[in-house]
């Protein structure tokens, strides 16, 4: 019987918000769903995201970008980690981080939603914050810019090229999270 893993990026969805820090999820989960040569990304209505799935030998894997803005994502995350009924040690969800070193990513099992509404809102849904979460870096808003305004910033073309030679190491880090359970 094949592992069911769900990878999850987390963004806001339409044009006006790709390529912002804030959509680091859904720009990660493509870039995964390139590197294995997944199915399309398709709309589907009853978890209100897009969604691709994909097998091999070992896994089915199901990737999801939820399209109820970020801090409504949990709507989508339970709605798939209910019908496939997945454990949730087998959950991925992707984010943007303030709060880490320069170009740090990190892969970390359960722990404090540190302050992220969407967060916040996938552990009371799920009734936990055992889940694998993948941080990315975003950097800090000047000073006297708001969070809210920076992270709906597009990224400068340069800070983009700088996270896209990150990708071998992310990539590494999804290999991680598919072995650890």
């Amino acid at each position: 019987m094949l592992k069911t893993k769900l990878i999850v990026g987390l963004g806001n969805p339409g044009k006006e918000y790709e390529l912002t820090r804030h959509n680091i999820g859904f720009i990660v989960v493509d870039w995964i769903a390139d590197y294995v040569d997944w199915t399309k990304f398709m709309f589907d209505k009853k978890f209100n995201a897009e969604i691709s799935i994909a097998k091999d030998w070992k896994y089915m894997m199901i990737f999801a970008k939820p399209l109820t803005f970020m801090n409504l994502s949990w709507e989508a995350v339970a709605k798939l980690v209910n019908y496939y009924k997945i454990d949730t040690k087998n959950l991925l969800v992707i984010h943007d981080e303030l709060d880490l070193a320069e170009w740090q990513i990190k892969l970390k099992w359960n722990g404090w939603h540190n302050g992220h509404n969407w967060l916040k809102s996938i552990d009371n849904k799920l009734w936990t914050n055992k889940y694998w979460r993948l941080k990315c870096w975003i950097w800090r808003p000047p000073e006297k810019w708001q969070v809210v305004d920076y992270v709906l910033w597009k990224l400068p073309k340069q800070t983009l090229e700088n996270f896209e030679n990150q990708k071998e190491y992310i990539f590494e880090l999804v290999r991680q999270f598919l072995v650890a359970n």
